[in-house]
């Protein structure tokens, strides 16, 4: 059995991902993608639930979410989502796969350059549609291609992605992360002494053979014998060299994973940056999900229309008001409801079929009238209430109100 090597796992990991990443614009749940932010719509699909543009508050809290997640999973773990998840690495590690490729198909370097440049830019080609369609449906997006038909935005948006990706993955790759990635600055400043790095063992750097294994194999370019650098990105290549080099005098890694850095590495100590950093994952994730268990399906507004406000019928007959509804059905199902009112007495309400149906994920604008006695009018403004029932289940029952006024008098005591 051959010995174990984290290069073996972070394989695994990286076509685990890849498959992920790849297959998930193109799994449907209820119809649509799993995941998909729509922008021709401003919708985001997320496994069978839409949530519309109007329900933005869900957007603060899963950036809160990822902002505080990135945090602690930073302090516990230091940079392992650079080596093992991070896309930037994980792109980066298939294009020095491409150009390994290159070279089983010729020998000469201009030609296996030529080959292996040309393989990067169809692979950056097919990233950047993947890319693409996590934002437009996927299969409208390749019925459009079949059909060449595909709009501007999205040509260009294609061609835009494709030549970014290509140049970084020909030209840039790890140096993103040393000089351009945010994340590499962000991380040196909730480091503590027990967060996971990989650090060269100074008790034992009598032993270094000066082979530079370490050194050749990093593909951030550092030396890791030289203490922790921030263009570290915890891919452990310098671990597995350094037990190759070590293994052929059955002598252990002097490169390995270890808490803390340092003349405080391995030391347990207290960390209240960790107990507040997750009391406050923890008071989202919970206010998050009790949005979610409280989130009802489909919501409405209600205006008064100010072109035609009031419109009265006789002296003292009945009075009219004109309303405007915009109906947001947000489940992958349609459903059948029925309007109501309330707030006035003997008012009736004139809509053109109640109960009605709303197709799945999408809005429908009704235009309804209001007619009430005089004689059942106190004040020149009452608040009348609209009430949304589900007319099959009565589970969902939704409310908001609205003025209903009637016209001013004249100095004879005549409506007018």
């Amino acid at each position: 059995m051959g010995r174990f090597t984290f290069r073996a796992w972070r394989t695994a990991a990286a076509w685990t991902q890849a498959v992920l990443m790849v297959g998930l614009p193109f799994v449907r749940v209820g119809g649509e993608s799993a995941l998909r932010f729509d922008v021709p719509t401003i919708k985001l699909y997320f496994f069978g639930s839409v949530i519309w543009v109007s329900e933005a508050y869900f957007f603060l809290l899963v950036l809160l979410l990822f902002t505080i997640g990135v945090m602690l999973f930073t302090v516990l773990y230091g940079r392992i989502w650079c080596g093992w998840m991070c896309p930037q690495t994980i792109l980066s590690d298939f294009s020095r796969s491409i150009e390994r490729i290159a070279a089983w198909f010729s020998g000469h370097r201009i030609f296996r350059v030529a080959i292996s440049h040309t393989l990067l830019a169809v692979f950056s080609a097919i990233v950047a549609v993947d890319l693409i369609a996590y934002f437009v449906s996927p299969y409208d997006l390749l019925a459009d291609v079949r059909s060449r038909s595909v709009g501007p935005w999205t040509f260009w948006s294609w061609a835009l992605f494709s030549t970014l990706i290509y140049l970084n993955l020909a030209f840039v790759r790890q140096r993103f992360c040393a000089s351009v990635c945010p994340y590499a600055r962000f991380q040196s400043a909730f480091f503590d002494q027990s967060s996971l790095t990989i650090a060269f063992d100074t008790s034992r750097s009598g032993e270094c053979m000066g082979c530079e294994a370490c050194v050749r194999t990093c593909p951030a370019g550092i030396d890791i014998r030289k203490g922790l650098q921030v263009e570290c990105i915890n891919c452990a290549e310098c671990v597995d060299a350094c037990s190759r080099q070590r293994d052929r005098y059955a002598k252990g890694s002097l490169v390995n994973y270890q808490r803390g850095y340092g003349d405080h590495a391995g030391q347990a100590k207290p960390r209240p940056r960790v107990l507040l950093l997750s009391l406050l994952f923890s008071t989202i994730a919970v206010l998050f999900l009790y949005q979610i268990y409280i989130r009802v399906p489909v919501d409405f507004w209600v205006v008064r229309d100010e072109r035609q406000s009031y419109h009265q019928i006789g002296v003292q007959g009945n009075i009219l008001n004109a309303y405007s509804l915009l109906i947001e059905n947000r489940s992958l199902s349609p459903g059948i409801y029925q309007l109501s009112i309330t707030g006035i007495k003997d008012a009736d309400l004139v809509i053109t079929q109640n109960p009605f149906r709303i197709p799945p994920n999408s809005s429908v604008s009704l235009r309804v009238y209001v007619f009430a006695k005089r004689q059942n009018l106190s004040v020149r403004t009452t608040r009348l209430r609209f009430t949304l029932t589900n007319a099959l289940s009565k589970e969902i029952r939704i409310g908001q109100e609205a003025p209903f006024i009637y016209p001013e008098r004249s100095d004879k005591g005549v409506d007018i």
